[in-house]
């Protein structure tokens, strides 16, 4: 049988219409709603015992079928919204049955090249980081498993940039897992798919809601059949963020909090419907762009903060920051900041590996009650008095 594979070009907008058409012949296509038809050759019919679904997730949908499971990418980038289509197929009969319109995955995966720390959350929430066979930029994670991987030479870590071709096809992965952000190595992706290395794109970095980055754990599973064990964790990790937030849903005293750091004269904040936007409404701050429809981050002159900071009771996320001389150093204005002398800045460094991994990017993807808690208790700290800070700390 030979699989359909999808491609990726860059092209002129002369040529959208020429693009388009190639992309739906590929097996991408904008409805989502498009009947797959699976052509088997005297085969039984395989059931599968278990089951994922998005609750929370708006990026992918997983369906099941005799002999397959359907997965579809809905957003798999950042400036497209084509719908990329998978058959995940057993691998003992991936040479028998054929989805129309689709990308062929045989499963269970067995080995995984990745190209995010994000996605080591996921396979460690399945118990699963055997898996990986390599990983781009591995050498800057958190993760001490992963380390002694690397340090024992069941890991390759690839340089940062330009997929090297070579390599990978050398190492024969069952799945190379790309970020929806990584158009640059696209050209790179058609080189690999039509040497016959199965490729997935991984948008979950798109989702704006904790719980919904979260639950991209359950597209993994679905790849390693683990789903019943994807439902379970999951499961417990929603139950606690929805319980965390009902603890402050009705706090009507909210602490003003203000984020992140000026960078070469600008001062990006979080948008109103972003993920760390999310985050803050759900821990009980009161936070000046609230109102604002962006999912990413909105443009601010340093003058416009720093009327805010001059009220603002807490300060998160200052860049790298460790200490308050750090601070000064990027600007002596920042003493004026209310948060600056009280002492009520915090950042989500806390764990942190030597090479400058942080965990808050690995597990904290998959952790979103964890992180909840932390804000909580940098808020409302009569909420959680037992809990210790885990991946926050407070900058000295």
């Amino acid at each position: 049988m030979k699989r359909i594979r999808l491609r990726f070009f860059y092209i002129p907008v002369l040529f959208l219409g020429w693009f388009i058409s190639c992309i739906l012949i590929a097996g991408c296509t904008p409805e989502k709603n498009a009947d797959s038809e699976s052509h088997s050759k005297n085969i039984g019919h395989i059931q599968f015992a278990d089951s994922v679904h998005a609750e929370y997730a708006e990026g992918f949908q997983i369906s099941y079928h005799e002999n397959y499971k359907l997965l579809e990418i809905l957003k798999p980038f950042q400036d497209r919204v084509d719908t990329l289509r998978y058959s995940l197929v057993p691998r003992d009969i991936a040479n028998e049955v054929e989805v129309k319109n689709t990308t062929e995955i045989p499963i269970p995966i067995t080995s995984l090249l990745t190209t995010s720390t994000t996605h080591i959350g996921l396979t460690e929430m399945l118990n699963a980081t055997d898996i990986l066979i390599g990983m781009v930029g591995a050498d800057y994670v958190y993760s001490k498993d992963i380390r002694n991987r690397l340090e024992e030479s069941k890991m390759i870590s690839l340089p940062q940039g330009e997929l090297n071709k070579e390599k990978i096809l050398s190492m024969d992965p069952d799945l190379l897992m790309l970020s929806g952000g990584q158009s640059s190595q696209f050209d790179n992706v058609k080189i690999l798919m039509d040497s016959d290395v199965d490729v997935m794109i991984n948008s979950e970095w798109l989702e704006t809601t904790p719980l919904g980055k979260a639950e991209w754990v359950k597209v993994l599973a679905a790849l390693l059949n683990k789903e019943q064990l994807a439902n379970d964790k999951f499961n417990t990790v929603a139950k606690e963020y929805n319980r965390l937030k009902s603890k402050v849903s009705d706090i009507q005293d909210k602490p003003l909090v203000i984020n992140n750091m000026p960078y070469k004269g600008a001062w990006f904040v979080s948008g109103g419907e972003s993920f760390t936007a999310q985050f803050l409404r759900n821990a009980g701050a009161d936070y000046p762009w609230f109102s604002s429809d962006e999912t990413g981050g909105l443009r601010k002159s340093f003058e416009v903060i720093y009327e805010i900071g001059l009220e603002a009771d807490i300060w998160i996320n200052p860049g790298a920051a460790n200490s308050k001389e750090d601070i000064l150093a990027k600007d002596s204005r920042f003493k004026d900041f209310k948060p600056f002398q009280s002492g009520e800045i915090y950042n989500n460094n806390k764990r942190t590996s030597p090479s400058g991994g942080n965990d808050f990017w690995e597990s904290g993807v998959v952790h979103p009650e964890i992180i909840l808690a932390d804000l909580i208790k940098i808020f409302h700290p009569q909420q959680l008095p037992n809990h210790r800070l885990y991946y926050y700390q407070k900058v000295d």
